[in-house]
């Protein structure tokens, strides 16, 4: 490969202290954030895009997956609250995880301001200086070009490991052929009548006879939508794209134009073969593709698919987790689900939010310390959000009492959870 030498040496101006700096603001940063200002730390939040929400409001990604048994909620306090501030801005009746991507951004925001959380949009990660096993400092680029940030303690909420991987942690990616779960760009359409649409599997069986026919290139097996959010409009979570990085730039640009290309054939599709949708028209696109799976950052434990067959609980436990075993393929069609019995959840250690390679550094949302399987379960919105909490309160701990977060009992960082409101 052909390439150009380029090389940096100067002091950057420190823009920003703080106790705790949590790079990346989706359901894992806000809960990072919110719950280690609460715990009594000084929080810097850093966020590539000029919202809050992550994959919930870039992505599009809804409704948010269940977590519940007995219809009550296993995440807590800062996921429900989420959810609950979501109403104030999109009053609707009905499953609580139906969402407004507008909502969501904007509530997210508020959690964080109320707590005390300070916010800076519009920064992007360019590097991390480490020194023993430390991050001793951030650079980071925005429209005024670098400046330099420093903490304590840090925990990474990128959803792909950026900040664990340029610290230089081990991370794994993808199952046994070694593709991560395929993307998926959502979109939206409008002027659908809802008088006149077909089953969900009526749609399907029309959808696969045009696949055979040729009409219509995509992997995925079924057409997953979602209605009414509005009278006329319906969500869809069924293009796929498949064995593409998400931790590559140059993956992710062609990921995006495969989505694109996908959204405009079942534009079409729809209009031409699906009664109801003859006059539909575009509503929304994401503004970027749903990334399901990229790395995994190796922590202190590491929990596999025999803890949610055995739905296990730990003493260190810090999440709870009843959501399915759902493997999109990685390489085509089919999308594996397993269950747990009902009323049952498994618990996510501790270890798994605490790096192995980096002393000072947490994850939060879905790159943590677990196997392909386990990460297919813990990824959706409410665990992401409840791990999240978790690693900001180790943070927090490990601030106040000059210590590492391994070096924290684990029941004791559950205890300090309850004591905030958390469902364990």
């Amino acid at each position: 490969m052909d390439s150009m030498r380029y090389e940096i040496a100067r002091d950057l101006p420190l823009l920003h202290r703080a106790d705790v700096i949590v790079i990346g603001g989706g359901p894992g940063g806000l809960g990072a954030g919110v719950m280690a200002r609460r715990a009594g730390a000084k929080v810097l939040l850093v966020e590539r895009y000029g919202f809050l929400g992550g994959m919930a409001v870039s992505g599009e990604v809804h409704p948010f997956m269940p977590n519940h048994v007995d219809n009550q909620p296993l995440d807590g306090p800062i996921y429900n609250e989420w959810v609950e501030r979501m109403r104030r801005y999109w009053p609707r009746e009905g499953r609580e995880r139906d969402i407004s991507k507008d909502a969501a951004m904007l509530a997210a925001e508020d959690l964080c301001l109320e707590a005390g959380v300070e916010l800076l949009y519009h920064h992007h990660l360019a590097d991390v200086l480490v020194e023993e096993k430390r991050i001793s400092g951030l650079v980071l680029f925005s429209k005024s070009g670098l400046t330099a940030a420093r903490a304590d303690m840090y925990v990474d909420c990128t959803g792909d490991g950026d900040l664990a991987a340029r610290a230089g942690c081990e991370c794994e990616k993808g199952g046994p052929s070694g593709h991560s779960q395929p993307m998926t760009l959502c979109f939206k359409l409008c002027h659908v009548d809802p008088s006149r649409v077909p089953e969900r599997k009526e749609v399907s069986r029309i959808y696969n006879e045009a696949k055979e026919r040729g009409e219509i290139d995509c992997p995925r097996e079924n057409v997953l939508s979602f209605g009414w959010f509005e009278k006329d409009v319906v969500h869809f979570n069924t293009t796929r794209v498949l064995q593409k990085d998400g931790t590559s730039g140059v993956e992710l640009s062609a990921a995006e134009l495969e989505g694109h290309r996908q959204v405009k054939a079942f534009l079409d599709f729809f209009r031409e073969r699906i009664p109801g949708y003859e006059n539909a028209k575009i509503y929304s696109v994401a503004h970027h593709i749903g990334i399901r799976e990229s790395r995994r950052v190796l922590g202190r434990d590491f929990l596999t698919r025999e803890a949610f067959a055995e739905a296990r609980k730990c003493p260190d436990g810090i999440a709870r987790v009843r959501y399915s075993i759902d493997i999109h393929n990685p390489d085509g069609t089919g999308t594996e689900i397993v269950r747990l019995p009902e009323g049952d959840w498994y618990e996510i250690p501790y270890g798994c939010v605490v790096a192995r390679d980096v002393d000072n550094l947490l994850i939060g949302g879905r790159p943590i310390s677990v196997d392909h399987a386990i990460h297919s379960s813990m990824r959706v919105m409410p665990p992401a959000c409840t791990v999240g909490q978790a690693a900001g309160m180790g943070a927090a701990l490990a601030v106040e009492r000059n210590c590492q977060p391994g070096d924290l009992d684990g029941v004791e960082v559950r205890r300090k959870l309850v004591e905030q409101g958390a469902r364990l």
